[in-house]
């Protein structure tokens, strides 16, 4: 037993086996046993190589003044070269908010577990029109055998004016059969969102950048993910922050491609609610994987299928 027991011990301590690998657990679809550990941003990791370059001793330690003054000029070529850069690269990000996607269409397969089969389909449809004024509309409908107990569909709408910041929403509309309805109106100039939900109106005060259920998922095109990771949210009836924390990188495999992605989550330690968003890196962090776990557990997970993009013309 003492020989098993020793042997057991090695295998963990050198074989490198990860005790917190949620593949080792049979039944657990919990997602927030290995949260911890990915939630350092990728940032760091550049500081880290930014450092060990700067402390790598130099070969050559003898040089006369006259090299020095060569250097120290290429230094500040070099330097006056990367600001240069940098501001090239600021000003081309701000140029490519000109040029975006006119027309996106993502198709979804929506199940109620990790492994389940397909309970039913999901469409999100992006458009920007003329004066730059945007329409996002998403419905979910059940199919097959739990239609016949969900025949109802979930609809969602979203539109607006798309500005040098991103997404301004005007109007927010969630509805779900004749059981719930919920709208939202943005009064940008009175800083207030009017949301009515029943027929019962409510106001809040708005915070600049604030986004609905819908077009937050679209604002990363315009705001990279990782750059405010604190978002005020309405859902046509409640108006609060949702603060989001960097999961990894990962790659989504999906009817059109493997894609490569950056999951964020909204989650607690309180309980089992969370959202995760996979956002597409080569295609503008557009969401192409949203899983919601809701309080008991149950998940409602919308893998993409098919994404059609159509973009403006430069």
């Amino acid at each position: 037993m003492a020989i098993f027991v020793s042997i057991l011990a090695h295998l963990f301590l050198l074989g490198g086996i990860d005790l917190y690998n949620p593949f080792f657990l049979k039944n657990s679809d919990n997602p927030n046993i290995v949260i911890e550990s990915h939630l350092e941003a990728p940032l760091k990791k550049e500081e880290g190589l930014t450092k060990k370059k700067s402390s790598t001793p130099k070969k050559n330690k003898q040089i006369d003044n006259n090299s020095n003054e060569k250097k120290d000029s290429s230094s500040k070529d070099l330097n006056q070269e990367i600001q240069n850069n940098e501001l090239n690269d600021t000003t081309q990000s701000f140029d490519k908010k000109e040029i975006q996607y006119k027309k996106v269409v993502i198709d979804y397969d929506v199940r109620r577990s990790l492994d389940g089969s397909p309970v039913g389909v999901a469409r999100t449809m992006y458009f920007l029109g003329e004066n730059n004024q945007y329409t996002i509309k998403n419905e979910v409908e059940a199919k097959g055998f739990v239609s016949l107990f969900y025949w109802n569909k979930l609809k969602q709408t979203s539109d607006g004016i798309l500005t040098p910041e991103g997404l301004k929403p005007k109007n927010y509309h969630y509805q779900f059969g004749s059981k719930i309805d919920n709208f939202a109106a943005f009064d940008w100039e009175s800083k207030k969102i009017i949301t009515t939900t029943n027929g019962k109106i409510s106001e809040f005060e708005m915070l600049e950048g604030s986004q609905d259920m819908l077009s937050f998922m679209y604002q990363f095109m315009f705001e990279p993910p990782l750059a405010k990771m604190k978002i005020y949210i309405t859902n046509g009836k409640n108006y609060k922050p949702y603060d989001y924390s960097y999961i990894g990188e990962e790659f989504i495999e999906t009817d059109v491609d493997k894609i490569l992605t950056l999951h964020i989550a909204k989650f607690n330690y309180n309980n089992e609610e969370r959202i995760d968003l996979w956002l597409a890196k080569d295609y503008k962090y557009l969401p192409i994987k949203i899983r919601k776990t809701e309080k008991d557990g149950s998940i409602l997970d919308q893998s993409t299928k098919k994404i059609e993009i159509e973009s403006l013309e430069p």
